[in-house]
């Protein structure tokens, strides 16, 4: 593995564009700077109940922090993104990152194809006033070329269901079970293929720009990867797939349109429909026992169960399915950020749509009549449901 002191002209190299400036944190007052920073986008602004932060001193780190490539985005002299890079050998991680991410599986085929390190980003955040910066992107571009010059074959990571969009279109996929990480809530792996060129040419990755110039290309690693995970190949990818295609999949689940299956859409025309699932929306698989929402935590999405059975861990309900196909579960994350009152938990192998609320922000300013139609509709919905209470 490399450590913040090693290989300089590959990682500390400072990027600027549009005044953003990406370092890496080599001092402790750096270092202490970014775990302030943390603590105060997770715990402060989104209220995540993190036991493990250090809430005397207003910090956020653990173990993984001590051999990290810790990087941050500035402007001027604030902070306002960091992104925390591992690299090592599977011997390197803790246990539960090993079961969480499969990296046994990994490290069986890296050995036989390629170079024996793992990368795996996590504490990625951005201040509010900056997500629609490029700040995101030069990190993954920075990471990008890190990955390329220690000869890492797979970038690992893991996300909330809201931001899996985000990542799919970065050049991630989906591979294996979604875990759960107290106080993050439920996660879904994610790993790039860093030699699958083609695959980011398809998403029009914005790093495609970068990979197109690479060679010498370890084509044994990506087919290892596809033959080792080929019982997830059902994920549906929400860049790869069309409108057409996706609503053909959601006609298919739900027995019938989804504009006469799915609440929320009852008040939009199919092409409207089309637009608003294929530009928000995302299947997810749950497995039995996956808890989905915690009460007390922020939604950022709008899930719809599709197929499956769900409960409530935390409200006793009479014996009738907590809520039926088509329906909406949890609090709305998508056109307002509310907190979930419940734990709510899949029961049996579960599908959801999740819409989610950063998407559907962009989705507002390009298609603004039917956005103001999905507002107006959940509005109504709650109207109707505060009736009945």
């Amino acid at each position: 593995m490399i450590t913040n002191n090693e290989k300089t002209n590959s990682c500390s190299t400072i990027i600027a564009e549009n005044s953003i400036e990406i370092c890496v944190a080599k001092t402790p007052a750096e270092k202490r700077a970014i775990y302030h920073f943390r603590y105060q986008i997770y715990v402060e602004e989104m209220s995540k109940h993190l036991v493990a932060a250090d809430h005397d001193n207003k910090l956020l780190y653990d173990e993984l922090d001590e051999w990290a490539i810790l990087l941050y985005a500035k402007v001027g002299s604030e902070i306002i993104a960091t992104y925390r890079i591992n690299i090592g050998t599977m011997a390197n991680f803790p246990q539960k990152i090993i079961e969480f991410l499969a990296l046994d599986t990994f490290n069986n085929g890296i050995i036989e194809h390629g170079s024996h390190k793992i990368a795996y980003a996590t504490k990625v955040m951005v201040t509010p006033a900056h997500r629609s910066s490029p700040a995101l992107y030069l990190f993954m571009a920075k990471c990008y070329e890190i990955c390329c010059y220690e000869q890492v074959q797979f970038l690992l990571g893991a996300c909330n269901f809201h931001l899996l969009r985000l990542y799919e279109q970065l050049g991630f996929r989906r591979y294996y079970k979604n875990f759960l990480d107290p106080g993050y809530g439920l996660l879904v792996p994610l790993a790039m293929l860093i030699d699958d060129v083609e695959h980011l040419r398809k998403l029009r990755s914005p790093l495609f720009r970068i990979a197109r110039k690479r060679q010498s290309l370890n084509t044994k690693a990506i087919e290892w990867f596809d033959t080792a995970f080929t019982g997830n190949f059902s994920i549906i990818n929400s860049q790869l797939t069309t409108e057409e295609e996706l609503w053909s999949i959601l006609c298919k689940r739900l027995h019938c349109p989804p504009t006469a299956g799915i609440t929320l859409l009852q008040n939009l025309s199919e092409t409207e429909a089309k637009k608003l699932l294929h530009n928000c929306g995302i299947l997810v698989k749950c497995d039995p026992d996956d808890i989905i929402t915690f009460q007390g935590d922020v939604s950022y999405t709008y899930n719809i169960l599709i197929s499956g059975k769900l409960k409530s861990l935390t409200v006793k309900r009479p014996n009738k399915e907590y809520v039926t196909p088509g329906q909406h579960f949890g609090a709305n994350g998508l056109t307002e950020q509310n907190t979930h009152t419940e734990d709510i938990a899949a029961t049996s192998s579960t599908e959801i749509l999740a819409l989610s609320g950063i998407a559907f922000q962009k989705f507002y300013r390009s298609h603004p009549e039917i956005a103001h139609k999905v507002v107006k509709s959940i509005i109504n919905s709650k109207k109707k449901l505060a009736r009945i209470k």
